[in-house]
């Protein structure tokens, strides 16, 4: 075998004492021209060790009698000092044994000196170089299998052909619990799972035997602490050089436990997903839907092809609103997960409540990649919940709530009414002679009759307010919200009117009354249970004043109730018998004295109290709704009686009639002017609506549309009250307002210190620029009047000049043609 390649330049220690023996060495050594050594020489032991602390050499020739070191105890310093350098010994003694003992104590070869030429030495030291790094490499190669051996994340095993273990790597130890010298009296069966056995010694069988190559097989392990852990074999047969016998096998061997686990859990919730009843979607980061299970499909009736793609939002049954859904969004950004009931839609359009849980999926990085919902239709619970609590808290017979539902909703109410600052109305109602129909008729009928107080209850009632039975013919109703007591009475006489009517009773008929007593939260009390007592009390009351009558706690409130209530009822007879009057005022001429104008305004004969002025009635009619049939009675009367004087041959230029914000916006209101001055056959020249100055400064959506409709009728438009509040100038060409009357509060005091005239001029100078008559209203003193015709004012109206009369007074101051005398004087 030839000695492996050397480099062109060996260095070379020799240690020999003799001067002779010294340069005969370094002559063989020197003499070869081709592959040349570089030589060193040195007498002592010592020498060597010293030089070597600081050089480098290839190889080093030894001589065992040396001044300072006699026999191998040289060769044994030598190899302390440098472990890995190739010595070769060069003696004069022959003696085989000693030979022996040098190669064995690490030289690479034993020379005597006069045996062999210049050409042994030099081979002998290239053959010890090349054994020395051939060893080199080879524990090299020892040292990294080892460290891959020792330090490999999978089991490394060998074994012989009966299994037995013959090395381990700590990861295999680590992974069965078991030290390697432990393992070294086992063989593979005894820690193989009971129910793998065989068929691993079958397969190993076969590898040892050479019928297949290698094989991968998973099986289970019994650790020592007595846990089964998984692994994944790759077993490959070692063949011998020389008779190519398999004896042994390598295997590795990776720990597939958490694995196998994790395999099993998936299994397990894929059958899960797959055959649980519930409903369950996965949808991806961005909440689309990317899987469904089959009772998804049965409980929506959507198949996957529906949905895969989509959002949640399909099923959405529009029940809930916005802030539903921004509490669930908020507690999955939380707590990343949401449980609750929620109502959805099939695909059938049918509404059904689901129990839903949402969960967050996130990666190892903690970002969101999934959510996971799962929900089963609890429908029918919700039926039967309802059902149960409907029959906890509803009377069987009249379906009204109970005893126990009322004093709930009457707490809540009460709870409202305090946020709010609002007013809650109990009324106790009890039926006047029920017993004697009870007694007559029989129980059957007494329950016909009380199922037919509860729906006439029910009709008196908005849908918000409560009415309940506490108990036999005992009722409650809970009116929330409520602005006056005056409503409450309301309430309670249309309930005292209903119940006097007779009751049909399978064919026989029954006359009841009723008695009602009225408490009020804050006014009477603050708690439900004294607000229960009182109304109680307030009922009794009223029983023993003679039944069928209302009565209120408080004696105060009752009066102001029914007083109101008393006041409204009789304005509505007298919209039914017209029992209003139009009195007139004349508008005069600043200029010449003479009527230009007649203001109508409303008077009520009332049959008890006599003559009534507006501001008596008006504000009650505009809060109720009268006011527009009234303000229709008062256009067609006004009409009709300048028709007359028109007639006559005496009518004033324009008849004015005021109306309230409430008439101007109403709808019909065009079409009623067109209609009365087509009944009367008046020019609509003649006739002018005076509106309030808020009528064009708090303006709605339809009030430009309003003043254009009334202004193609071609009647005169007035603003009233103008200057009261914060007018805007432009709205006056906007609107096409032909009648400016100025604020009686400003005609009345003209010249105070507040700026009064300023505004008066402003507004006088304005107008006349737009082409607007001004009106100075309300003059009552020889100062204002001088005032307000300093400001160059157009007409003057006022009790200075002539009080609101009636149609035949004015007919005949109209037939006078006199002008009032503080005007005649003037003139």
């Amino acid at each position: 075998m030839a000695p492996p390649a050397l480099p062109s330049l060996l260095s070379v220690l020799v240690i020999e004492d003799n001067p002779g023996d010294a340069r005969l060495v370094q002559a063989y050594l020197e003499e070869d021209r081709v592959r040349p050594f570089a030589v060193t020489c040195v007498s002592y032991l010592s020498e060597a060790l010293d030089f070597l602390k600081t050089h480098t050499v290839d190889v080093v020739l030894l001589d065992l009698s040396l001044p300072d070191s006699i026999g191998l105890g040289g060769l044994a310093q030598l190899r302390l000092a440098a472990p890995l350098l190739p010595v070769v010994v060069l003696t004069g003694t022959i003696d085989e044994g000693l030979a022996l003992e040098a190669l064995r104590q690490g030289a690479q070869d034993y020379l005597v000196k006069g045996q062999g030429e210049g050409e042994l030495v030099r081979r002998a030291i290239r053959y010890a170089i090349g054994r020395s790094r051939a060893d080199a490499a080879l524990r090299e190669s020892e040292a990294r299998f080892r460290a891959l051996f020792e330090n490999a994340g999978a089991g490394v095993i060998l074994t012989d052909a009966g299994g037995h273990y013959l090395h381990c790597n700590p990861a295999f130890c680590a992974m069965v619990g078991y030290s390697e010298s432990e393992l070294h009296r086992m063989t593979f069966r005894d820690i193989s799972h009971p129910d793998d056995r065989d068929a691993v010694t079958q397969l190993y069988r076969q590898v040892i035997g050479g019928e297949i190559d290698s094989c991968d097989i998973t099986k289970r392990y019994l650790n020592r602490d007595g846990s089964v852990r998984w692994g994944r074999l790759t077993v490959t047969p070692i063949r011998e050089a020389e008779a190519g016998r398999l004896h042994r096998a390598v295997a590795v061997v990776e720990d597939v436990t958490e694995t196998k686990r994790l395999e099993d859990h998936m299994r397990l919730a894929a059958t899960v997903f797959e055959n649980t009843g519930e409903g369950l979607f996965v949808t991806d980061n961005r909440r689309r839907i990317i899987h469904v299970n089959p009772a998804f499909t049965v409980l929506t009736g959507y198949t996957p092809e529906d949905v895969l793609g989509k959002t949640p939002r399909i099923l959405s049954s529009g029940r809930h609103p916005p802030d539903f859904y921004e509490r669930m969004n908020e507690s999955l950004t939380r707590t990343g997960r949401w449980q609750g009931e929620m109502w959805n839609r099939r695909k059938t359009g049918e509404m059904f409540a689901e129990w839903l849980n949402i969960a967050e999926v996130r990666d190892e990085r903690e970002q969101l990649t999934h959510y996971v919902a799962v929900f089963s239709d609890i429908t029918s619970r919700k039926e039967d919940e309802e059902r149960l609590s409907y029959q906890a808290n509803h009377d069987p017979l009249t379906r009204l709530p109970n005893r126990t539902l009322f004093q709930e909703r009457l707490s809540r109410a009460l709870t409202r009414a305090h946020r709010n600052h609002s007013i809650v109305t109990l009324l106790f109602i009890d039926l006047d002679h029920f017993k004697q129909v009870n007694d007559t008729l029989g129980h059957l009928a007494g329950d016909c009759l009380l199922q037919q107080v509860a729906d006439r209850l029910s009709s008196c009632v908005r849908q918000g307010d409560t009415i309940a039975r506490l108990a036999g013919d005992e009722f409650t109703v809970i009116l929330e919200d409520i602005t006056e007591a005056r409503d409450s009475a309301v309430v309670a006489q249309k309930i005292l009117s209903l119940m006097a009517e007779p009751f049909d009773l399978q064919g026989h008929e029954a006359r009841i009354s009723s008695s009602i007593g009225v408490a009020l939260y804050p006014t009477d009390a603050e708690d439900p249970q004294t607000l229960i007592k009182l109304a109680d009390a307030a009922m009794y009351q009223a029983k023993n004043q003679g039944r069928n009558a209302c009565r209120f706690h408080s004696e105060s409130v009752y009066a102001q109730a029914f007083e109101r209530l008393g006041l409204e009822n009789s304005l509505r007879l007298a919209v039914e018998r017209n029992e209003f009057e139009l009195y007139y005022q004349p508008v005069f001429a600043a200029a010449t004295g003479r009527v230009v104008a007649l203001e109508a305004l409303l008077r009520w004969h009332h049959p008890e109290i006599g003559l009534m002025a507006p501001d008596h009635f008006l504000p009650l009619a505009e809060e109720t709704g009268l006011i527009l049939p009234i303000g229709r009675l008062a256009l067609d009367s006004a009409c009709r009686q300048a028709r007359v004087w028109l007639d006559r041959g005496i009518a004033p230029p324009r008849v004015s009639l005021n109306l309230s914000p409430r008439q101007f916006h109403a709808p019909d209101l065009a079409s009623d002017i067109q209609a009365a001055l087509a009944a009367s056959d008046l020019p609509a020249a003649m006739f002018e609506i005076d509106l309030p100055e808020s009528c064009l400064t708090e303006r709605e959506a339809d009030t430009d549309a309003q003043f254009a409709r009334l202004k193609t009728l071609g009647i005169s438009i007035a603003i009233d009250d103008f200057g009261s509040g914060h007018s805007s100038f432009s709205l006056l060409r906007q609107v096409q307002t032909d009648t400016l009357k100025i604020s009686q509060d400003l005609v009345r005091n003209p010249a105070d210190s507040s700026g009064n005239a300023e505004v008066i001029q402003a507004i006088v100078a304005v107008a006349h620029g737009l082409h607007i008559r001004v009106v100075a209203p309300g003059i009552e003193t020889v100062e204002q009047l001088t005032t307000m015709t300093g400001f160059e004012c157009d007409m003057l109206q006022g009790f200075l000049f002539a009080h609101p009369a009636t149609a035949t007074e004015i007919t005949a101051f109209l037939l006078s043609g006199e002008p009032p005398p503080v005007l005649a004087k003037r003139k």
